[in-house]
């Protein structure tokens, strides 16, 4: 198992900067996940950290060694990629034992790892059947055990999920998840997917443009964003954005929400929103965080505004409800036994609790 640690860290392809100047301290047996939209550098830091991409600027250390100029098999780590890269002549038994057989190890010892990885697994019944034999999750639980099997100082992992339908990314999620319970191994993850991301990591590393946006445990990323972009990004519905104008009346703060300020949501007097009253904020809610109601009656004043229901979304467990709010969509969470229906007029209760406080202007989040 490995510590890493990137300094400065950056790339650029010809004048294009793919990734400038992060920071990232990994710890040993840790499972960090970068997360972010197509183009944000997570794939070519991990590439870096691989040594399949030179570094422009920085470093990358193992264990406080410095690893730049090492090439990839001299850094002791196994990649898992989002294509399988299984030998389609081999046995599966053949496809996880061929690095080792490269690297000179025994016949015995080959033979007691790719075995106890089949099992750890649960495709030893796999071992003598091809590739193409094989449904995409199996392939993937092959590519996995042939990273397991060379005991790697950290694991690395490219989108290993994309290829695979619905049920099989739920399953293999769990599948990670216990592997590195098991394993203990320090594990860099990267996706696309914020659900992966989320379910996954023992850290989040939310990257934007090539630099880290946010890092933190999975829970503090989704419940204190730093911006509007982690707000939107993480989460799914994602967060709501409400347009809405700050007024301070006797002292007190509250937000006039909608085109004519129809419904007004009190605020907790707060020193960091002083240089804001009068102006247009955002707000910032997640679907969960709104609690539909038939009536407005017995709901506490400044607390609530209208939720005529447009559209429907049924999920079995849950039904998500959507309106538009002065040009906005706002999406609710709501109890199936409400058997909400395009038209109908709720009243939508906001936990002022959760409720995320935005500046339009660079997105930064004002209050939480």
């Amino acid at each position: 198992m490995a510590a890493i640690e990137l300094r400065n860290l950056s790339k650029h392809f010809g004048d294009v900067p793919a990734v400038r100047g992060i920071d990232l301290a990994i710890e040993d047996g840790e499972f960090i996940v970068l997360v972010g939209p197509s183009g944000c550098g997570k794939t070519t830091t991990l590439r870096m950290i691989a040594g399949l991409e030179s570094v422009s600027s920085g470093s990358i250390s193992f264990d406080e060694e410095e690893v730049n100029r090492l090439p990839p098999r001299g850094r002791d780590i196994a990649m898992v990629f989002q294509s399988y890269a299984l030998y389609p002549h081999m046995t599966v038994f053949a496809n996880m034992a061929f690095g080792l057989r490269l690297s000179g190890v025994e016949r015995a010892q080959i033979r007691e790892r790719v075995r106890a990885a089949a099992e750890l697994l649960n495709i030893s019944e796999l071992l003598r059947r091809r590739p193409r034999e094989l449904s995409g999750g199996q392939r993937q639980r092959v590519a996995m055990g042939r990273a397991i099997v060379r005991q790697p100082r950290a694991f690395l992992f490219d989108e290993p999920l994309s290829n695979l339908d619905a049920n099989l990314r739920a399953q293999m999620r769990v599948e990670i998840k216990r592997l590195h319970s098991q394993l203990r191994t320090t594990v860099v993850y990267v996706t696309h997917d914020q659900v992966e991301a989320m379910t996954l990591a023992d850290r989040i590393v939310v990257m934007r443009d090539g630099v880290i946006v946010q890092s933190g445990p999975p829970e503090e990323v989704y419940r204190r964003p730093v911006d509007r972009f982690v707000a939107g990004f993480i989460g799914a519905p994602k967060m709501n954005f409400l347009p809405a104008r700050l007024v301070a009346e006797n002292g007190a703060l509250s937000l006039q929400v909608g085109e004519d300020g129809q419904a007004e949501i009190r605020l907790p007097s707060s020193d960091a929103l002083a240089g804001k009253i009068g102006e247009e904020v955002e707000i910032g809610l997640r679907p969960e965080h709104l609690a539909m109601q038939t009536s407005g009656e017995g709901i506490e004043p400044g607390r609530s505004f209208p939720f005529p229901v447009e559209v429907v979304e049924p999920l079995g467990a849950e039904t998500l409800v959507f309106t538009t709010i002065s040009g906005a969509e706002v999406v609710a969470r709501c109890d199936p036994g409400l058997h909400p229906r395009p038209g109908d007029r709720f009243t939508a209760v906001v936990d002022t609790a959760q409720l995320h406080l935005i500046d339009p202007e660079n997105g930064r989040v004002l209050a939480r």
